[in-house]
């Protein structure tokens, strides 16, 4: 039955990955970690995005370390490892203007 198998969190916001489905659940990114999301379940996949830290995402399903989640219609995968499930804040940077010259 696949609500046996939800996803078990671990102590300090990590979290251990089940063989079958997770629990509609929201994760988020670590803070401090840009995180590749892929188009399949691995290293060799594509990039196709690449989230900033404490990003929120909808987690679909865990299985050998990566995490299938829903964002937009479509499903793309991260590495588990650098998810945690309390919400934090990113700010971006605000870039400095340079007062020299433009050519």
């Amino acid at each position: 039955m696949k609500t046996s198998r939800i996803l078990s969190l671990v102590a300090g916001a990590t979290m251990a990955v089940s063989a079958g489905a997770a629990a509609a659940t929201q994760y988020y990114v670590q803070h401090g970690v840009w995180l590749n999301a892929r188009s399949g379940p691995g290293t060799h996949y594509h990039v196709v995005a690449t989230l900033n830290p404490c990003t929120p995402i909808h987690v679909v399903q865990n299985y050998n370390g990566w995490t299938k989640f829903s964002w937009n219609g479509s499903h793309y995968y991260v590495s588990t490892q650098y998810l945690q499930t309390s919400a934090c804040t990113y700010q971006k940077k605000k870039k400095k203007h340079n007062q020299g010259y433009s050519y």
